[in-house]
């Protein structure tokens, strides 16, 4: 079985990361999806790592540092998805815990995530990796016309 490389984002992933994103129901555009990474890459001091396999990426894992005047620097975990037929393969542990041995290494405190409340099989994932519940809370967003 070939080994999973966990690697940077590269722009030439947009293909692939479009993909993913329709797999959590996001109808993000291919063109869109591919400037977003350009800009994300070059203007912002997140991480997104990959998961790649068969020279496919088939995960990735997006951090943006989460600077509050009460907390100490996190990571906000603010996507995260593994393809569906490489789910339950450890392609996320792999993922997990790529972004957290960076988010170490690189000053933060911690990592913390909002997970959708149907998203049950994510929410197992989570705990079994350490995270914990603090709070449920409901997710409000006003878009610009």
């Amino acid at each position: 079985m070939e080994k999973i490389n966990i690697r940077k984002i590269k722009i030439t992933d947009y293909n692939d990361i479009y993909l993913l994103n329709q797999e959590l129901g996001y109808p993000y555009t291919i063109e869109k999806v591919k400037e977003r990474i350009v800009y994300i890459t070059k203007n912002t001091n997140d991480i997104i790592l990959v998961a790649e396999k068969y020279n496919e990426v088939i995960g990735y894992i997006h951090g943006s540092p989460y600077e509050l005047l009460y907390s100490d620097s996190l990571i906000n975990i603010l996507g995260f998805v593994v393809k569906e037929k490489f789910r339950n393969t450890g392609v996320g542990n792999e993922l997990i815990n790529a972004i957290e041995c960076w988010a170490e290494k690189n000053g933060y405190t911690g990592i913390r995530l909002s997970s959708g409340i149907t998203r049950l099989n994510a929410h197992s994932f989570y705990q079994r990796h350490g995270y914990i519940c603090k709070k449920e809370q409901k997710n409000f967003i006003k878009v610009f016309q």
